[in-house]
């Protein structure tokens, strides 16, 4: 393995994204760094970044997934690489998270990694210290216990914020699903990953801090945010049966939380609520459509 394959995520302002291809160049590893940025807002320009770091413009925006794969695909072509991380392009990777991602993948059956993950200012909190899918509700569960955060495990899910996946791995499940324009994307991948044998890793050392929301306003709950998370919380579980239950239970949980709204907003909310229905509307289309299911476990 000669290489470690880096896939930046580019959305928004450029400020961002310069600062995360600052704390790459600064990490120390042992395996050199090939790093690509996936420009799907179309506005980097070269001359703010190294000569060496490859910049793909996709005016197009495929959205998250689709970025990673077009990135990884890139390097594929270029290089042998141990492993992709892709990154947010709103995240700062603290000293030392590279070569601990490379030390995980020592493990034979790692097939993605992941890190403790901190908010910035006043979200400066631990938002992400190992985590899991409750397949009662068919969410995520994210521990944000302190003590989490210095304890080396296998995990059932690992952010797409900032994801090492292995890259035989990668190729094994072909990477993300494109269908995901944005969110649930990693719980899609996660789930894959494990159905296929692999594991995947906390390390306490992949340390980064993320300034939620930069890019898409998931941290004031923006109608973009809320619709696309809903759109898809559905599509990654299988079977189909089980899906149907997820939709009575997110039924549910969607009419409480646009009632919520309205109770402390009012009118002021509709923007918020709307997106909510339409992106419900849409996962309830979609399970009770007659499109085959490609995978059957749950």
């Amino acid at each position: 393995m000669n290489a470690f394959g880096v896939v930046i995520i580019h959305y928004g302002r450029s400020a961002p994204t310069i600062r995360c291809v600052e704390s790459l160049i600064e990490q120390e590893a042992r395996l050199p760094l090939k790093i690509v940025i996936v420009d799907n807002f179309g506005n980097l320009r070269s001359r703010d970044f190294p000569n060496e770091i490859r910049i793909i413009p996709r005016w197009d925006n495929p959205g998250f997934g689709g970025g990673a794969n077009a990135g990884i695909r890139n390097l594929e072509q270029s290089c042998h690489c141990l492993a992709y991380l892709v990154l947010n392009n709103d995240v700062v990777l603290k000293p030392g998270f590279i070569d601990a991602a490379i030390q995980a993948f020592d493990q034979s059956d790692v097939g993605a990694a992941g890190g403790p993950i901190r908010g910035v200012g006043e979200e400066a909190r631990l938002w992400y210290a190992g985590g899991g899918i409750s397949y009662l509700t068919g969410t995520v569960r994210q521990s944000q216990l302190e003590s989490d955060t210095l304890k080396a495990r296998i995990v059932s899910f690992i952010p797409g914020t900032a994801l090492a996946v292995r890259r035989e791995a990668w190729q094994e499940i072909e990477g993300f699903d494109e269908s995901y324009f944005l969110y649930n994307e990693d719980i899609d991948l996660c789930l894959r990953l494990r159905r296929a044998g692999w594991k995947l890793l906390f390390s306490p050392e992949m340390v980064c801090i993320h300034d939620l929301g930069e890019s898409t306003g998931s941290a004031t709950r923006s109608a973009l945010y809320l619709e696309q998370l809903t759109k898809t919380r559905l599509r990654p579980f299988r079977p189909k049966i089980y899906q149907i239950y997820l939709s009575v239970v997110h039924s549910i949980y969607n009419l409480a939380r646009m009632s919520s709204i309205f109770l402390q907003r009012g009118m002021a909310g509709r923007t918020q609520i709307r997106a909510i229905f339409r992106g419900h509307s849409a996962a309830l289309r979609e399970v009770f459509s007659e499109k085959q299911d490609r995978r059957e476990e749950p």
